[in-house]
């Protein structure tokens, strides 16, 4: 919670303190031509009932109380361009990038810990040398390009599939379902050849360990030892997969709805920038904060669940 009206604040008195740029816009619009007599009396007069509006004539710290009241009940205001609560904009927004990439997500995890675990296991075996390569390619090409390349090979030699949402139709239609297939392969790949690499890494500490040993001369079975073995590692590797899924929010959600042209959080931050639309920007990079928070308070629990050993004192 400290985090979080940290964060608040900041945001705060970053925009308190800096020029409001759509003064000049408010300005520019008001002012008539055909009235070149009252142009500036004009603009002046919508220069003043923008501020108005905005309760800039107010001190700063009522100022400052009425945002942390807003935000903390979810009145983040309304949007400049469309008119409609910035709320709602996210509310449509959200599910759409969820759709796409929840599945990636639990499928890159899935595979990620399963084929670095398997990598590890049996070094320079057909697995591992497959996943290495796999992982050069997740890695070394940024998404928006591997992006463009399935789309283009996607229209040239699939002519029958949909590779654009098409806001016509609903969301859960099989249509923009099954356009929402390529932006999750591509979300799943960037991230399950980070998690293959780092799950090999933490599974290949683990194999020289006592406990491996004893296990093996028992006569344990390879699923037995791996079991183990993940276990042990779970604690590194859900960090460094935390890690990773941040990076899925605060960049590659973005890059991809630009691309694929999803109408999610990510192509409605993208529109509120080159529109100036400063409530809907706002909002928008608070969300993978909040996020962000709530994530490492999950990850604090699930710390605890899996080693109870961590956050003891005594």
């Amino acid at each position: 919670m400290f985090a979080a009206y940290l964060i608040l604040s900041g945001a705060f008195f970053v925009f308190a303190y800096t020029p409001d740029p759509n003064k000049a816009l408010v300005s520019f619009g008001a002012a008539n031509p055909e009235d070149p007599e009252n142009m500036s009396e004009n603009s002046q007069q919508a220069v003043e009932a923008y501020e108005e509006a905005r309760n800039y004539d107010e001190p700063v710290l009522q100022r400052y109380g009425r945002w942390m009241v807003s935000y903390a009940t979810f009145d983040w205001g309304t949007s400049r361009t469309t008119g409609q609560p910035v709320t709602d904009a996210l509310a449509e927004r959200i599910p759409v990038t969820l759709v796409y990439l929840v599945p990636a997500v639990v499928l890159s995890t899935l595979l990620g810990v399963g084929v670095g675990l398997v990598s590890a296991m049996n070094p320079n075996g057909v697995v591992d040398r497959v996943s290495a390569a796999l992982s050069y390619v997740g890695l070394g090409v940024p998404g928006f390009v591997l992006g463009e390349l399935l789309l283009v090979v996607s229209i040239m030699e699939f002519s029958w599939y949909r590779a654009y949402y098409d806001t016509r139709f609903g969301l859960w239609t099989p249509e923009n379902l099954a356009s929402l297939a390529l932006p999750s392969f591509v979300v799943a790949l960037n991230l399950l050849a980070a998690q293959a690499r780092y799950a090999r890494a933490e599974s290949r500490e683990y194999l020289p360990a006592e406990f491996v040993k004893t296990l093996r001369a028992s006569g344990a079975d390879a699923r037995t030892v791996g079991r183990h073995v993940l276990r042990n590692a779970a604690l590194p590797l859900m960090t460094v997969f935390f890690a990773e899924l941040l990076t899925v929010l605060f960049l590659t959600v973005y890059v991809i709805e630009v691309v694929f042209r999803i109408p999610g959080v990510g192509d409605l931050a993208y529109q509120a920038i080159q529109r100036r639309d400063v409530a809907t920007i706002l909002a928008t990079t608070l969300l993978p904060a909040f996020v962000a928070l709530s994530g490492n308070l999950l990850q604090d629990f699930a710390y605890t669940l899996l080693d109870p050993r961590v956050g003891d004192d005594t």
